[in-house]
């Protein structure tokens, strides 16, 4: 799907294919229609628990972790990797990301990453966001 973006038109597609090639994320659903915005791209990503257990092991002992410790660590993990796709992205763009499930059937954290144009505002792009989450899984 194409969007606005800034005063260029960008295929969501060629998105997907920056996020997969420049991180650990899989994109397993092209959300960009389901913002209902022509100025918006979003996307339900997921990554490995086992690549974040790898860095988290540089600043903790898994073992020492409870599960809800564990959860949240993998929930922050993944919004700030997320985020760090920005300097891959073109100029100009803000990303919001949110963690929203760690699905244990296929072992991973699944997010939301919607992203924007920087004039359309982080609090707008955070709406977005929040409405996003509700139509996933």
């Amino acid at each position: 799907m194409y969007i606005v973006f800034g005063n260029e038109i960008i295929d969501s597609s060629e998105i997907k294919d920056i996020i997969e090639n420049n991180s650990d994320f899989n994109v397993e659903k092209d959300l960009t229609k389901g913002s209902k915005r022509e100025d918006t791209l979003a996307y339900q990503v997921s990554i490995n628990v086992d690549l974040l257990n790898e860095v988290i092991k540089e600043n903790y002992e898994l073992d020492e972790l409870n599960e809800e410790e564990l959860f949240d660590e993998y929930m922050t993990l993944s919004d700030e990797l997320a985020m760090e796709l920005e300097e891959y992205m073109p100029e100009d763009v803000i990303i919001n990301a949110r963690a929203y499930k760690w699905d244990n059937s296929d072992n991973t954290i699944k997010s939301v990453l919607a992203m924007a144009h920087l004039e359309l505002g982080e609090l707008k792009l955070s709406d977005i966001t929040r409405r996003l989450l509700t139509q996933v899984d």
